[in-house]
């Protein structure tokens, strides 16, 4: 039997996964040269020189020197290295600070030139404010970009595309494989081993898992992960938002808040989640007082960061999230989607060159090249193995080569800007433990029932 390349393998799942501060750059700017005093002509060089021009990047990548930030200042130097007239400003912060100054920068129109966004439903309101371009879908098709097919879902609202995205995400649990071994304990393969899981660790003082409860979203892609456990479904949810079946029209959606439910009986998460954001949450497991943590392919460049503890890197491991006893989904059925990108804004003052930069960015040979050798994340578009991967990235990229159904989008961010605010507020008062399960499926249908996409 012939075998199939890896990458090949790769090219196709990704494409199911579709389908379904200032930091100043360096070397940002060359002088160029000025006519001699004795001579009012001037010189070729200076007729000749391009004018210096200042782009700003909107980013939430606020570390640049590992992970993600690094790769996207590898690709900003890049381009400064062949645009030498060209200097590119970042700005970045942290996921949540950075959502709430973009929606800021978004009410008083602030001339950056690119920002990072989110597809979906924060997008939309950048869309509707008038805020980011429209982009022409047929640019980049070919090999000069390499998209998947199909990656465009979160990024295009009434046939028209708003941004690009930059990775294919999904979910999974990171482990301490050394926690696991030094306490006898087993990675879990099935829900209740997980849930005995908690209980092994809480019993020996260890917190089981880390979650950014604060920052609410990692709520709702948990409870669609368990929900396409109990249904085998990926469309279910999404047919849900859609209005096209109500939350109470099938048993899985109570089932899924019932599981869901014991996840706080057995004290799974930290003590203080509900107040923890993202990076408490990432330092939590990162510095050992966590066993795992439930996140997406994008921190798979925790493995090759150097300012975290050999001791942690080398112990980093990846698990696909526990099948449910009895449930109808597959081990191999991944929640994928492709989230985060980047878009040209409305209000550059440099049009031209911010789009010329867009593109750049956005072709093969940077984001998605950079992101892949740098163990980053795994991109939105073709890329080639190194030889020189992470057993992170290597099993990351063998849960999406085995992937056999994907989701497609978050259904957090399938409705509108006012159903993920509603729906993420349900779950924070869920997991604050003044929700029942009743009461969590109930508000998530009387919040299809409201929105106006």
């Amino acid at each position: 039997m012939k075998k199939t390349n890896p990458m090949v393998k790769a090219a196709l799942l990704t494409t199911a996964v579709a389908m379904v501060g200032t930091l100043a750059a360096c070397g940002a700017s060359t002088d160029t040269k000025t006519p001699s005093p004795a001579s009012s002509t001037p010189s070729p060089a200076a007729a000749g020189a391009k004018k210096e021009i200042t782009l700003r990047l909107f980013s939430n990548l606020p570390d640049r020197k590992s992970g993600q930030g690094l790769a996207e200042q590898m690709a900003i130097d890049s381009y400064i290295k062949d645009n030498p007239n060209i200097k590119i400003d970042v700005e970045a912060l942290a996921e949540e600070p950075f959502k709430n100054k973009l929606k800021a920068y978004m009410a008083s129109n602030e001339p950056i030139d690119v920002t990072m966004v989110h597809g979906g439903a924060e997008l939309s309101t950048l869309v509707k404010a008038k805020y980011v371009k429209e982009l022409n879908a047929k640019e980049y098709e070919g090999d000069k970009y390499n998209f998947f097919p199909g990656v465009y879902k979160s990024f295009e609202f009434d046939g028209k595309i708003y941004g690009l995205p930059r990775n294919s995400d999904y979910e999974v649990i990171y482990y301490n494989k050394k926690m696991f071994a030094d306490n006898g304990i087993k990675v879990p393969a099935t829900y209740n081993e997980l849930l005995d899981v908690a209980k092994a660790f809480r019993a020996k003082g260890i917190t089981p898992m880390s979650i950014n409860g604060k920052d609410l979203w990692s709520f709702g892609l948990l409870y669609q992960n368990i929900l396409q456990r109990v249904s085998g479904d990926q469309s279910l949810i999404l047919d849900a938002v859609d209005q096209k079946k109500t939350f109470a029209q099938d048993a899985s959606f109570l089932k899924t808040a019932q599981l869901m439910s014991q996840l706080r009986d057995v004290k799974m998460f930290q003590d203080s989640f509900m107040t923890a954001d993202y990076g408490a949450s990432q330092n939590l497991f990162t510095q050992g007082k966590a066993a795992m943590w439930f996140m997406g392919s994008w921190e798979a460049g925790m493995a090759t960061n150097d300012k975290l503890p050999e001791a942690f890197r080398s112990n980093l491991g990846v698990a696909k999230f526990p099948v449910v006893e009895g449930g109808k989904g597959k081990e191999s059925d991944l929640l994928a989607w492709n989230g985060g990108g980047y878009s040209v804004t409305t209000s550059s003052k440099n049009p031209d060159e911010a789009k010329k930069f867009f593109d750049y960015l956005m072709s093969a040979n940077q984001w998605a090249k950079y992101a892949w050798e740098t163990g980053a994340a795994v991109p939105a578009q073709k890329y080639n193995l190194t030889g020189k991967e992470s057993e992170v990235q290597k099993q990351l990229t063998d849960i999406l080569v085995k992937a056999s159904s994907t989701a497609g989008a978050s259904f957090i961010d399938y409705g509108s800007p006012a159903f993920k605010d509603d729906v993420q507020n349900a779950f924070g008062k869920f997991f604050a433990g003044t929700f029942t399960p009743e009461q969590l499926t109930a508000e998530l249908q009387a919040s299809a029932e409201k929105q106006k996409k």
